[in-house]
């Protein structure tokens, strides 16, 4: 009996972990993200997922949201205790604060530490690409001020920031404000390789020769050559770590990569 408990318990607490922000996030369709998990390696990965895709499996959905649910949390937490340790934040959000109750409610608003209490304040979030919006629910902040819903301003309970998500091979990486610029080493190497595939040929070598040459297979050859066509505007980029965030390697691989280079930069900007 202790035992189906114990179970229960570690049930019921996972349930909780992923319910977090169940139910208040939406993209820029409207749609509502949904709790999602996979596993790899015996690991419990969990993301929030744009309903669609759950919806409508048969249709691919490219413009569909899926983020590791841990990191969207940590992230939404921070922005949250971010705004509300401003020192000006009291009184945005209660007009009519008297000097005796300021102390108390900072002590209220310092005592939001776990990421259960902070997101648990959330109303709604809105994911928009580079934009992330926060909105806190005025009745759920009120109990947790233990104040009057009508005395708060619900101006200062919408939080807007940057938002910028950087994919580095299968990993997706959050980011507040602009991301900062992190080279993706797969793609400059892949990029290395191509140039100097594409030498190797123009030398008189042959798909097969360079192919034996480098122990690997023809395909892998005729893949990556392409990356060498890339405009030199691009091989700045992401030689900086600038480029867009769908600009990867299999990207460029799954889809070519343009023989005009204005082209190639009209397609990588709508990344």
């Amino acid at each position: 009996m202790l035992q189906d408990r114990a179970a229960k318990s570690r049930g019921t607490k996972s349930k909780a972990q992923i319910s977090l922000l169940a139910g208040k996030l939406f993209d820029e369709t409207g749609d509502r993200l949904t709790p999602s998990h996979s596993r790899k390696n015996g690991k419990r990965l969990r993301y929030y997922i744009s309903h669609r895709l759950v919806k409508d499996r048969s249709r691919k959905h490219p413009d569909a949201w899926r983020l590791p649910a841990g990191e969207l949390e940590t992230l939404i937490l921070d922005l949250i205790r971010k705004k509300m340790s401003r020192s000006d934040f009291v009184a945005l959000l209660m007009p009519d604060v008297s000097a005796a109750e300021i102390a108390g409610i900072t002590t209220k608003l310092q005592s939001v530490q776990s990421a259960k209490q902070g997101l648990a304040l959330v109303r709604r979030v809105d994911l928009k690409p580079g934009q992330l919006i926060v909105f806190l629910g005025q009745s759920e902040v009120a109990e947790h001020f233990e104040c009057c819903e009508g005395r708060l301003d619900p101006t200062p309970m919408r939080f807007e920031a940057p938002f910028r998500i950087r994919r580095r091979g299968v990993e997706l990486k959050l980011h507040l404000g602009d991301a900062p610029g992190e080279v993706d080493r797969t793609l400059v190497q892949n990029v290395a390789k191509a140039q100097k595939w594409l030498a190797m040929i123009l030398s008189g070598k042959t798909f097969t020769e360079i192919a034996e040459a480098e122990g690997i297979s023809k395909r892998r050859v005729q893949d990556v050559v392409d990356l060498a066509m890339l405009a030199p505007d691009i091989l700045d980029v992401i030689a900086s770590g600038e480029q867009p965030v769908g600009l990867t390697s299999d990207y460029l691989i799954k889809t070519g990569v343009p023989a005009s280079w204005s082209e190639q930069r009209e397609l990588f900007a709508k990344l």
